[in-house]
């Protein structure tokens, strides 16, 4: 077999800091390069990139100051994903199907740093090879996390309790809302849309739906409907208006989990302390007796080995699934971080770089 000289890539990289909402087209760019593998060190990987998932914090690394991590102008956007060893090292071999933090390309370079903390995928009977970065993945197990280890031992949802899950239509949402059926509680999605409301009703069996673009009803309104005894439990992926309005309908000895603030992420608010628009009801936990915390799962890592089996024991048993919405191509990855919060998206969302994903 010939050995590799070098290869042509394509990889999104960073035009500009987005001011408000990222704009793919004003804001990145997606450069061709020649990578000359000859010049590598001998400990840097270059990947193959087969899938990336489309993640809600990709948005937070853009903004000049940032808390997961931050992009320079000029440097790659980075993604969760998975891909085939090209150039391999000590720790992986060529051939190898690896999973972590990529770039936004066609072939990922992954220096020996980086390349620790990356982990050789699963390949599972009878499992999506997308669900690593899904169900199975970062947004199972940071759902699990925000139910039952956050808020404190025994603090999770309780069978005849009210949860109401924000995002519930997205990938951490859907899942965490089916966790919350299994515990017998009565559980509230929250979504923006007909299509989402449907999807929650019909294909989760969620015992309601609220729908924060009705023109009908307020966001309040529906709440006050659908969880006439109060909410117990609220899973909050979006914060703004609507932890707001949960807040306003809490019961006494409630729990508030913040896994996410979606709401604040593609204004850039999120990374600008002073005008991130905070909860004006927030006395209510003090009066109610309750609790709000927030969790970064990462800070949970002993727990993941629990979730990780709660979540195939499930998964297996078809009692938690998340559809799988896919764009093709890199070419696509620029639009899908705008459809993330434009609406546009459901469910566990990805790009698959590779015609091989879509066999």
């Amino acid at each position: 077999m010939t050995k590799l000289e070098s290869l042509s890539n394509q990889k999104w990289v960073l035009k500009s800091h987005p001011k408000g909402d990222f704009v793919a087209k004003r804001d990145a760019e997606l450069v061709e390069e020649t990578i000359d593998l000859s010049v590598l060190k001998e400990d840097d990987l270059v990947v193959e990139v087969q899938a990336l998932s489309i993640d809600a914090f990709i948005r937070t690394t853009l903004d000049k100051k940032s808390y997961h991590m931050n992009v320079g102008v000029g440097n790659s956007i980075n993604a969760i994903g998975y891909g085939k060893v090209v150039k391999g090292n000590k720790q992986f071999s060529e051939g190898t199907i690896v999973q972590g933090l990529l770039e936004a390309s066609k072939y990922s370079m992954v220096s020996k740093e980086a390349s620790a903390m990356m982990t050789k995928k699963m390949d599972l009977p009878r499992v999506s090879p997308h669900a690593s970065l899904g169900v199975l993945g970062i947004s199972g197990i940071a759902a699990y996390v925000g139910m039952f280890v956050s808020p404190g031992k025994g603090r999770g949802p309780k069978k005849g309790e009210t949860v109401v899950v924000s995002a519930a239509a997205g990938a951490v949402g859907c899942i965490a809302a089916q966790m919350a059926l299994l515990t017998g509680a009565t559980v509230i999605g929250v979504a923006g849309g007909e299509t989402k409301k449907r999807f929650l009703l019909d294909e989760l069996k969620l015992d309601g739906a609220v729908d924060y673009k009705c023109k009908e009803k307020t966001i309040g309104e529906q709440l006050d409907e659908l969880c006439p005894n109060g909410i117990d439990f609220f899973f909050d992926n979006v914060g703004g208006q609507i932890l707001d309005e949960v807040l306003q309908r809490i019961n006494l000895y409630s729990r508030i989990s913040i896994c996410g603030a979606a709401s604040q992420y593609n204004s850039g608010k999120i990374n600008d302390k002073s005008s991130i628009e905070g909860p004006s009801h927030y006395v209510k936990l003090a009066e109610m007796s309750s609790t709000m915390s927030g969790f970064n799962m990462m800070h949970f890592s002993k727990s993941f080995p629990a979730a990780i089996m709660y979540l195939f024991w499930h998964y297996y048993r078809g009692n938690i699934h998340c559809p799988e919405h896919v764009e093709t191509g890199i070419e696509s990855f620029g639009k899908s971080i705008e459809m993330m919060f434009s609406g546009g998206h459901s469910n566990f969302y990805f790009v698959s770089c590779t015609c091989f994903l879509m066999k």
